[in-house]
């Protein structure tokens, strides 16, 4: 059932109007990248064929929108190195050296100026070419703080600060949220505040790397900091990604006092159903189809499971989307499968 263009069913959608059926994210950046047959090069330094990778493959129904994708892309603006394979077609990049390396190295770290930070210069560049092809929306990251410093810091390093430096670790945080708000500055000058909304993700402070204690030490009141940061500037609309388990982590987001209407979405590991009756009914929720099914699994599975959550899901406010970024390694029939799921079970 497509009775509506994505674009009119996703207005209808956020003005809380009656819809054809539940909207479909596909989440496939880098998919779409492979898909398409573009190297990682390409993908990751030609905005106009990443942008066309992706719409092309959202016009089969989807109802997401292009966005720029070069995952690690922090350690470049930090002054760090990463490796992008130079043969086939696109792939995850590797670590090819962190910006600090030692507890010296940590103490005299300053950002590098705005003008040597190569991602975001090529994420500017995305949003010039998505403006001129009519998408006009420009998304502000709060990090979060926490999770930055992994893009600064070897994660074997950062756990063993944690412990025995803390001082160092807070400094850090610190230095993550001058980043977060110099960049939030530089899009809202250059694109409008009115265009601007914010998003968040939450890997590094899920329970299997982390403990709700340190959460509370450490990531919580950087969290808090940034979203008040964004909130004094102006910005209103904001939206969370929960990346992994966070079942011991839900009463510190709470805490983020989220306007209705905000965006929360959330990985396989913790139940959508749950996260929507903490959260409350007010919000937008949107997950989280397993991303081990959508490579590993049959079509049956994935049109199943679609199936559960649509239905579990049915007096929310809910959008069908994968747990997490779609692996450019998922089946085709399996992501059509959502899709097919959506139009079958609609309200």
């Amino acid at each position: 059932m497509n009775k509506l263009s994505s674009a009119e069913r996703m207005r209808r959608f956020y003005n809380g109007q009656i819809i054809d059926r539940v909207p479909v994210f596909s989440c496939a950046t880098m998919y779409a990248g492979w898909e398409k047959g573009l190297t990682s090069e390409e993908f990751y330094f030609d905005v106009a064929k990443a942008f066309q990778a992706q719409k092309e493959l959202y016009e089969e129904g989807y109802d997401d929108l292009p966005c720029y994708d070069l995952p690690h892309g922090e350690i470049l603006d930090f002054g760090g190195e990463l490796i992008i394979n130079q043969t086939g077609r696109v792939s995850l990049p590797f670590v090819k050296r962190f910006p600090i390396d030692s507890l010296e190295e940590a103490w005299k770290y300053e950002l590098p100026p705005m003008s040597e930070r190569r991602y975001t210069k090529y994420y500017v560049k995305f949003l010039e070419y998505a403006e001129k092809q009519g998408q006009m929306g420009v998304s502000i990251s709060a990090g979060s703080p926490f999770t930055m410093i992994g893009s600064m810091v070897d994660t074997g390093l950062l756990m063993r600060w944690l412990v025995k430096e803390p001082d160092v670790v807070h400094h850090l945080l610190n230095i993550a949220i001058n980043y977060l708000n110099e960049s939030a500055d530089l899009l809202i000058q250059k694109f409008g505040i009115e265009r601007c909304s914010v998003s968040s993700n939450y890997p590094f402070e899920s329970n299997c790397l982390i403990s709700p204690k340190i959460f509370e030490k450490y990531a919580y009141p950087a969290m808090l900091k940034i979203h008040k940061d964004l909130r004094l500037k102006g910005l209103e609309n904001f939206g969370i990604h929960l990346c992994g388990n966070h079942d011991k982590n839900m009463k510190f987001f709470k805490d983020l006092n989220l306007a209705p209407g905000s965006f929360i979405s959330s990985d396989e590991a913790n139940s959508l159903k749950v996260v929507a009756e903490i959260f409350g009914k007010d919000y937008i929720y949107a997950g989280n189809v397993s991303t081990k099914l959508l490579v590993n699994g049959t079509k049956q599975q994935v049109y199943q499971q679609s199936k559960n959550l649509i239905e579990e899901m049915r007096y929310n406010n809910f959008i069908l989307m994968p747990s997490c970024d779609l692996p450019i390694n998922a089946k085709a029939e399996n992501l059509a499968a959502m899709l097919e799921a959506s139009c079958d079970f609609s309200r």
